[in-house]
């Protein structure tokens, strides 16, 4: 036994590391935040360094449980959720009970989890607000990359925030949240709150809205339950609000607050904006065309002072030249999610450019639905000076005359550019493996647009071809 002691004391010192190594001799809130800016498990792995590492990954500050390689898996075979779903909820059960950090800056699920997963789900939720979370989300998206029908969505349970977080923050050693009002728990300190494939009802939205003051982030994807959506009050220090797929919807009314930045997504509602200062970004696209119900009309009172703008238009309609668009001034940054169908031209959305005078910069995602390439004459539009325009993003680029003829058209007409930027790889809506096929068509397409844009592209403008 004493030689033992002898050899283990001229290896290390009596904490169980090395004594020429620098890094483990560190206090321990240094090599916390070393191990949390690594990936979950790989932090966890840091245990079998040495005594001196065992429990330092237990105190990370942000538990991301991401699951991106399991979940591609579930997408090409449906039947391995069977299996790897109770995996998932071992794996986040045990590293949540393993955790001794007073306090957890992020906390994220990411799995294919739906209202059977209602138990598990809700003691996470627990924890993380019992250890003061900051940015709790939660994506529960089925195959981890589509909506799932609404009744079987999990159902966020505001009525823990009501009753028996109190007794877990205090078991944790921490300040009990203070009541707002009857039985309703303040949440003084979660800041961002994402949540797919989750259902929130309006009462739901409500206490989050009344019981966490520093709320500035609300992402909702998904929900069944919303229907008439209410934001109000110059209290709110609520910053970002984004409704996307929520189909229950009717309609969304936001006024006198300091909200910065709104998106919509999903069929086309009522939408009201009024008395909104602060609103300076909107991503919005309503139906079938994304043109639906006056869009223009219904973000009107922000028009003067916006200055970034997101369209979503999955089928460009021909009637899309017959539309007005009005002046937006202040807008330095427009960016257009298009369906990629045939090779139909895209010169139409230049009108939305020049109603731009100070657009700076100019971005066109092209989501491939079903590209072919046409031999035809490249058209031009009329020219238009862009006095300001420094960059162009032709995300999805083909190869087709139609991202040619758009490409073209900003090399004539921005008399301040800078850089073209072209990604041709591909953009799809679902979670689905890039075979060689596909690679060979990004391959094409990025010798097409050196071809076809090279011997376009003026001295002092920057090509980048992804």
């Amino acid at each position: 036994m004493r030689k033992r002691a002898r050899v283990a004391q001229s290896k290390g010192d009596h904490r169980g590391f090395n004594s020429n190594d620098f890094i483990s001799r560190m206090p321990d809130d240094i090599l916390v935040s070393i191990v949390s800016r690594l990936p979950l498990k790989e932090a966890a792995t840091t245990s079998n360094l040495s005594t001196r590492w065992r429990y330092i990954w237990c105190q990370t500050d942000g538990l991301d449980f991401d699951a991106n390689e399991k979940l591609d898996k579930i997408a090409v075979d449906s039947k391995l959720r069977v299996v790897e779903r109770p995996k998932y909820i071992n794996w986040v059960n045990r590293v949540t009970r393993q955790h001794k950090g007073p306090t957890i800056d992020e906390f994220r699920i990411c799995f294919d989890l739906d209202k059977s997963s209602k138990g598990a789900i809700d003691k996470w939720v627990e924890f993380a607000i019992s250890k003061r979370v900051q940015k709790l989300e939660l994506d529960l998206l089925e195959n981890g990359e589509m909506l799932r029908q609404p009744p079987r969505n999990y159902v966020f349970p505001i009525k823990i925030f009501d009753r028996s977080l109190g007794l877990s923050v205090k078991r944790q050693s921490l300040s009990v949240p203070r009541m707002v009002s009857g039985k309703e728990m303040e949440i003084k300190f979660l800041k961002s709150l994402f949540l797919k494939c989750v259902n929130v009802s309006e009462e739901a939205l409500r206490k989050l809205l009344t019981s966490c003051p520093a709320l500035q982030q609300l992402s909702i994807h998904g929900s069944g339950d919303l229907v008439n959506v209410k934001i109000s009050g110059q209290s709110l220090v609520l910053k970002y609000f984004e409704i996307v797929f929520c189909f229950g919807v009717k309609s969304i009314e936001i006024s006198d607050s300091n909200l910065e930045s709104f998106s919509y997504l999903g069929p086309g509602i009522t939408i009201k904006l009024s008395n909104l200062p602060m609103l300076e970004e909107i991503s919005i696209g309503e139906g079938y065309s994304g043109f639906e119900n006056n869009v223009f009309g219904q973000i009107s009172c922000c028009i003067s002072h916006l200055q970034i703008l997101t369209l979503d238009i999955y089928r460009p309609e021909e009637n899309i030249k017959f539309l007005s668009f009005p002046e937006l001034p202040k807008l330095k940054q427009l960016i257009l999610k298009v369906g990629a169908w045939d090779d139909d031209s895209l010169l139409e959305f230049t009108s939305l450019a020049k109603a731009c005078p100070n657009l700076q910069r100019f971005v066109i995602q092209l989501i491939w639905m079903s590209p072919a390439k046409r031999r035809r004459k490249i058209r031009h539009a009329a020219k238009h000076p862009h006095q300001h325009l420094e960059v162009v993003e032709v995300v999805g680029y083909y190869g087709r005359t139609s991202d040619v003829e758009l490409a073209v058209y900003f090399i004539d007409n921005a008399i301040a550019l800078q850089k073209i930027l072209i990604d041709p790889r591909y953009q799809v809506l679902e979670r689905i493996p890039i075979g060689n096929d596909q690679l060979k068509k990004e391959k094409a397409a990025r010798s097409c647009a050196k071809k076809q844009l090279e011997p376009r592209t003026p001295r002092g403008v920057q090509l980048v071809i992804l």
